[in-house]
């Protein structure tokens, strides 16, 4: 049920973003790519949060991820039926920036899954005992504004240092996971390509001129 919802609420969400604009080539089909796997591993993320939650911490951080991976396709299937790309932290967070509801909520979402992304990072580098691995929710995340960033044209302008910085960290982090953890582990395996995966899409960010 709750995988159902998820996957309505996208197709919503992708219909009333392209109100009154012409529609992308491919746009239903996009949102499919955009929704299938998430909606699934949306799924499966709520089934494992009871489970892996022990403390305070643990269920924020959980909630939080399960969080991210439910708003993530909603605004990015907005944002693609519109043609509208990934904004830029600075963007976002500069006085200048777009304070508009959808804009905010769209970098809002991706802001969370950069961070909960980073720290998890850390946590299985520095002190990789007992943690649990949030493969499912992660990439439930990213896969939206994969296919978000692969449906909207790059932004021209100077590369953005915070993002620069960001997926620097998520690709140490995942070649050391990787090595630490070995190919037996394949839910660390996933992990690191979703971590992989937000790099590329950090690493495309711009921060537009003027």
């Amino acid at each position: 049920m709750p995988e159902i919802l998820l996957a309505a609420l996208t197709f919503g969400a992708a219909w009333m973003g392209g109100r009154g604009k012409d529609a992308p080539p491919l746009l239903w089909l996009r949102i499919a790519a955009l929704v299938l796997l998430p909606a699934i591993l949306f799924g499966w993320t709520l089934e494992t949060v009871p489970a892996e939650s022990f403390s305070a911490g643990s269920w924020l951080r959980n909630l939080a991820f399960a969080a991210t991976a439910a708003a993530a396709p909603i605004v990015c299937a907005a944002a693609c039926a519109a043609g509208r790309p990934l904004p830029a932290f600075a963007a976002l967070l500069g006085r200048g920036g777009d304070r508009r509801g959808f804009a905010m909520a769209l970098g809002a979402s991706f802001i969370a899954l950069t961070l909960l992304s980073v720290q998890t990072a850390l946590g299985l580098v520095f002190d990789p005992r007992y943690r649990d691995i949030p493969f499912a929710a992660q990439s439930a995340a990213v896969i939206p504004f994969f296919v978000l960033m692969l449906s909207t044209q790059r932004v021209t302008g100077a590369r953005a240092m915070a993002e620069m910085l960001a997926a620097a960290v998520l690709a140490v982090a995942a070649g050391y996971i990787v090595f630490n953890e070995s190919f037996a582990n394949w839910q660390a395996i996933w992990l690191c390509a979703g971590f992989a995966g937000l790099a590329v899409i950090l690493l495309r960010a711009r921060v537009a001129p003027g």
